[in-house]
């Protein structure tokens, strides 16, 4: 069955497929008569639309409560019911009264795209579903509703003959600019393809294809693709860092890239600015940084002293608790004070770490500014796992109440201080809340929305009844079966005939199931069928979908 956006256009149609195949052409005739009148921008009665597609009308006033259908997808509607309704007049194209075009065909007229032509179709395009001599159904357009589409969607037309394919120097240009974009900041093609689209007028994935095509010819040095230390792959500076990095010492890389050792050390440098501008610091910035005291007051607080609260009698530890929940017990807490203490620490030298970072010069930098930069990030790391290490309690007493079978409880620990680490970097500390509310919104959402992935990763790759359809599909047509494959394939049959025709036919082909028994693409499938590769993908879901929901009892004892 057709997909509606209307549940009383679905109706109508089941009533009119009920009704005798004589009346097709009359009801396909009020189809097009009904859309040559409806304006998308009103909304329509549903006797007013009856009456245009069959003639009748109800006697009497309207009821108050008729539904009012919106005039867009009323369109979407009715070019949906042209489809179903010829489909089941079940004519040939020979048969049919005037000139038919094809897909091919209109866009060669128009000198436009075969998806234009789609686009057109779901805008109010006519065009019916006639059994050719092979018996598939392929889809036409009649010459008339061509003619009426152009004359009520003229400029839509014109805007569509006169797109122009993008020249070379057009093409150059949206490169250059994604190229400033990104030295700007912009770190994502999607975001570059998004604010060219607005300035070029082009549409966003054709932009997006072209930053992604030179990026794929250009490995290491692309718009998106290069090194975050902004130098182009094949630049020697980068393979002098990089052996470095491995443990290369400096008179090493001297003698290997034949350079100075004073040269080496200025490369060093430079590289070693360029990788701390690359860092994002992320802090939650504060009123009270820019302050000219502010260095003295927050490093100095008192609550930094004792931060923690004092000691109390030692709880009792069961013993055959796991040394790591045993060392939690140990772990003192965090006083009110200061916890905001030391979150107001982490974000200051978070802060001041930025601030001399966005200051730098990688080609006139000191070592010294560098090494003020990593000891501000370094101290405010020291504080945060000192916040984090007094909230590990919290963790686990949260994962314990989302333990459930087949889930390991040290994965669920694990993945939870992942969770706490980040609740660490992102909590606000200035607006009064305690660290632990948030934690425990930030751990719960994290375990909740695992939960989901699991089921819909065990959802993805529970295939049985995938395979059970493909474990039929390996017997050749001109194979003997036994007995047990028979009943398979007669209950199979009974399965397949709670299905629509086309529905039936996508699945047979898709699984080699039909007299031919090799497997088809979805985009095999959907030439045969007239429709494109993503709607056979659709078709074919919710096919299997309403499979499962109907037979699973069935389904799992043929597995068994």
């Amino acid at each position: 069955m057709s997909t509606y956006r209307r549940a009383e256009i679905a109706a109508l149609a089941a009533q009119l497929k009920r009704g005798p195949r004589r009346l097709r052409l009359r009801q396909l005739a009020g189809i097009e008569f009904a859309l040559s009148l409806i304006d998308p921008s009103r909304a329509w009665p549903l006797s007013f639309v009856t009456h245009l597609l069959t003639g009748y009308r109800p006697r009497g006033q309207s009821q108050p409560d008729e539904p009012l259908l919106p005039g867009d997808a009323l369109i979407s509607d009715l070019v949906t019911l042209a489809e179903d309704l010829s489909a089941d007049a079940r004519m040939a194209p020979e048969a049919w009264p005037g000139t038919l075009l094809t897909i091919d065909q209109l866009a060669c007229r128009f000198r436009v795209s075969t998806k234009t032509i789609f686009r057109w179709h779901r805008r109010g395009l006519i065009g019916w579903r006639l059994r050719c001599r092979d018996g598939r159904l392929r889809l036409f357009f009649p010459e008339r509703c061509v003619r009426a589409f152009v004359a009520r969607h003229t400029a839509l037309v014109d805007r569509g003959r006169n797109f122009s394919q993008l020249t070379p120097a057009e093409r150059e240009r949206i490169i250059a600019r994604a190229a400033e974009l990104a030295d700007a900041g912009c770190e994502t093609i999607h975001a570059a393809a998004r604010a060219l689209s607005a300035e070029t007028g082009r549409a966003v994935e054709t932009i997006r294809l072209i930053l992604k095509q030179h990026d794929e010819a250009h490995p290491g040095c692309g718009l998106f693709n290069r090194s975050p230390l902004r130098i182009a792959a094949d630049d020697q500076r980068l393979q002098i860092w990089e052996a470095h990095q491995d443990g290369a010492s400096v008179e090493t890389l001297a003698r290997r890239f034949d350079r100075p050792v004073p040269e080496i050390y200025r490369i060093l440098t430079e590289m070693r600015a360029r990788e701390l501008l690359s860092r994002r610091i992320e802090y939650v910035p504060s009123d009270e940084f820019d302050q000219p005291d502010a260095e003295q007051r927050i490093l100095s607080d008192p609550a930094l002293t004792h931060p923690t609260a004092e000691p109390t009698a030692p709880a009792r530890i069961p013993p055959d608790l796991p040394p790591y929940l045993r060392r939690l017990f140990e772990l003192p807490l965090l006083t009110p004070a200061g916890e905001v203490a030391l979150f107001r620490k982490m974000n200051y030298l978070k802060f001041k770490a930025d601030r001399l970072r966005r200051r730098l010069d990688p080609t006139a930098c000191r070592t010294t500014d560098l090494d003020e930069i990593e000891r501000l990030l370094e101290q405010a790391a020291q504080v945060r796992n000192q916040i984090v290490q007094a909230n590990l309690r919290l963790v686990v007493s949260i994962a314990k109440r989302h333990m459930r079978p087949g889930v390991d409880f040290w994965e669920l620990v694990s993945d939870g201080n992942m969770s706490l680490i980040r609740a660490v970097e992102r909590f606000d500390y200035s607006r009064g809340f305690k660290f632990s509310t948030y934690a425990t919104w930030a751990l719960v959402r994290n375990y909740a929305r695992a939960r989901i992935d699991e089921h819909l990763r065990h959802e993805r790759y529970q295939t049985g009844r995938d395979e059970l359809l493909t474990d039929l599909a390996r017997v050749a047509p001109d194979e003997p079966e036994d007995e047990d494959r028979r009943l398979l394939r007669r209950r199979l049959d009974e399965m397949f005939e709670t299905l629509e025709p086309r529905e039936q036919t996508i699945l047979r082909q898709r699984f080699g199931l039909d007299e031919t028994g090799q497997p088809r693409t979805l985009e095999q499938i959907g030439r045969s069928i007239g429709v494109s590769k993503e709607r056979v993908r659709q078709i074919a879901a919710r096919a299997m979908q309403r499979l499962r929901d109907n037979f699973a009892g069935q389904v799992q004892s043929l597995l068994g």
